[in-house]
Order: structure tokens, then sequence, then C-alpha cells
């Protein structure tokens, strides 16, 4: 008998939501077979068994899960399996019979979740309005936006309807929160002129045929920087060190309007732009599609924050949690200024900012950091070669 685990997902959540299961109650199943997907509040995950064997479930659709808990078996054969039945070991079954409605099923014309029940409970959400919902499966979700939409103001309180925040972004609130709680940042930016970057990229857009920008000249001038500012790539602050990073992993947010997502430009130090644009389009589409796994968003060594909206000046980026430093990018501006001759010339600036661990990093350092990436960009050559 083997037991099919749910790993460490990510660092932001202490709980994850079964979302569903790929293989059915009692069948036969192969050893790397998905059987079911966990979601977190950034990705949706699908979970492998590792043996052959028949599938037992001791979880229902939609309750959460914690990593580290066992959430199906796998016995070597059917027997093996009712015996484990028989002796009353059979936990919490989850195939579709064993779904349980909260006023019993005679009662009420529809099936909930655990999670939904006990959440319905909790808030004294009548059978009533959970008939009037309509729906034959009731989740944890529904009860919520349920009791937000019923719950009238207290004493007090303005009125309206109160909104109840998407999965994702409690992930995003509590990543911030932790931050302010446990990182002393500090932050600095420069001024740069990127109208050399900008002729870079749409060369580079034209020979490679893929959408290069600022950003990934951002990202590959990032990169660049690792070996001559080690301790803005460290992780894991304990107070008295930190862990030295052996490549440039760069987190990247991305915001399509589905959520917030730090997907990960892995070993971007030895990739051309072209490669990073490729990847960086990729981590477009998946944000817009839900697409993205654990692994996409995993590992990042430094984080380059971008707010490519032309009027938006400077922006301060947070610094996650585990890491030291966070680089941003502000919208492209037009301004006027004198070149060497005197004479005033019309040129296209940005804002390149970092914040960072301030207990891990210094400002000397972090102008010296941001003066390197203020070159990289101005004199973009190098940047533009495999």
């Amino acid at each position: 008998m083997a037991d099919v685990v749910v790993p460490k997902l990510n660092n932001n959540d202490s709980t994850y939501v079964l979302v569903d299961w790929l293989a059915d109650d009692g069948r036969p199943v192969r050893a790397g077979d998905p059987v079911a997907v966990v979601e977190t509040s950034k990705t949706a995950e699908e979970l492998v068994c590792e043996s052959d064997g028949v599938l037992h479930r001791l979880l229902r659709v939609h309750e959460d899960c914690e990593p580290g808990e066992v959430i199906a078996k796998v016995f070597g054969a059917e027997d093996e399996r009712q015996r484990f039945l028989a002796g009353g070991s059979a936990g919490g079954s989850a195939g579709g019979s064993a779904e349980r409605s909260a006023a019993g099923s005679a009662e009420l014309s529809m099936v909930l979740t655990d999670s939904a029940r006990a959440l319905a409970e909790e808030l004294g959400v009548s059978a009533d309005l959970l008939r009037g919902l309509g729906k034959k499966v009731v989740k944890r979700e529904d009860v919520e936006h349920l009791a937000a939409a019923a719950s009238g103001p207290e004493a007090g309180e303005p009125a309206g309807p109160r909104h109840i925040l998407p999965r994702a972004q409690q992930g995003v609130a509590a990543v911030v929160a932790e931050s302010h709680r446990t990182v002393p940042p500090a932050f600095t930016a420069v001024k740069v002129c990127v109208d050399d970057a900008t002729e870079l990229a749409r060369q580079l857009t034209r020979r490679t045929r893929r959408l290069v920008g600022l950003p990934e000249l951002l990202v590959k001038a990032v990169a660049g920087l690792r070996e001559r500012f080690p301790l803005f790539f460290a992780t894991e602050y304990d107070g008295r060190s930190v862990r030295l990073a052996d490549a440039s992993h760069i987190g990247v947010t991305v915001d399509v309007g589905t959520g917030l997502f730090i997907p990960v430009v892995r070993d971007a130090q030895k990739l051309p732009c072209a490669d990073i644009a490729d990847m960086m389009m990729d981590f477009r589409d998946k944000a817009m599609e839900g697409g993205f796994r654990g692994d996409d968003l995993a590992g990042a060594t430094i984080v380059v924050s971008l707010h490519n909206d032309a009027d938006v000046t400077v922006a301060v980026p947070i610094v996650f949690p585990g890491l030291v430093c966070a680089v941003s990018l502000a919208g492209g501006q037009r301004e006027l200024a004198f070149d060497d001759a005197g004479k005033v010339v019309a040129r296209r600036v940005t804002t390149v900012g970092l914040a960072y661990d301030h207990r891990v990093a210094n400002g000397r350092d972090a102008v010296r950091f941001l003066q390197e990436i203020k070159a990289a960009l101005e004199s973009p050559a190098a940047l533009g070669q495999a």
C-alpha cells in the first residue's frame, strides 16, 4: 500500500484546495498517473501516484488539504482495499455517493462539500439561502459570496455589499503583509535614458521575430550582475547569514487582470533576449489561462517588478520574504535635455528602482548596482548578443 501525499507547493499558503479527482475511486492506476488536482493561491497542480494499484480516495472534492496530508491510498489489489474498508479505516472516502448535504439529501436537493457545510454552519447561512443558489453542488466560495451578500451592515458600518477577495489576491495579501512585517526595506532609484535600448529592442524584434522590449533587456541586464553583486541575489537570511545563488533566476511580475503572478526566468544569464522574450510571452499566456504550475513560480533569487504604463514615473516594489532585492521598471517618458554639445534634444527616459533588505545590503552598493543597470541599458550592445 502507498500513500498519495500533498507536497509543499509554495511558501504563501498553509492550505490548498482539492479541486478535482482525475481517477475514479476503486479503479486501477499506474505509477506516474495524475490522480488529483490541488489548487494553491497561484496555481493548479496535478498530483501523481507513485506506484501501480487500486486508488482509494480519502478526501472530497473542494475540501481543504495541507502539505504532508495523505489524500488517497493506492492498494496492491482490490481485495486489499476491501479489507481496509472492512476494518473501519476508510476515513473520509471521497466518492461522489459519499458527499453529504447540509440538511440531508432528502430535505435539500443539492450537495455541499464538507468545507462549504462547515462554513455555512459557522456563518449561520440557512438552508433556504443555500437552496436559492440553484446549484447542484455548493462549494466553499459559494457560501462565502452568499454570506457576504446576505449580511447587512452592522451598527455604524456603511451600507453596501462586501466583496470577497479571490484566493489569488488573498495570497498576495499574505505575502505583502509578511514582507512588511519581517523585511526592513530601503529604496533607491535612477533615471535611465533608453533611446539606444529601445532601438536595440526594435532590431532584435525584427531579427528574431520575437517581441523584445525594455522588460526583456532589463531581465538580461540584471541577470548579468550576480557575480559582481552576489548579496543582491541571495536568499534565506537567518539573522547571521544568507545563501548565495549559483545562477540568476529572475522572477518577473505578470498581471493581466487575473491576479499577480511572479514566474521565474531560470538561468537568465545564459539566455539571449529572444529566449527571454519567448518565456515572458508564455508567462502572459499562462496568466490569462490560469495555466501556471508550481515549478513556474518557484526558485527566484531576485525579482523584476514591471510597471510599464506611461503614466508611472516611479514604482516601489516590496521585497518578497526570503529574497534580498526587487528591481522595478517604470513607464517611459519623453523629456528635453542638453546633449554633450549643449544643444537641447528630446530623449526617452525611464526610472529603474531597487528595493532591498537593509539588513543584508547597504545604500552604497545599491547605487552601484543601479549604475551598472543604467550603463547596460544606455550602452546596450552587449545585451543583444547571444
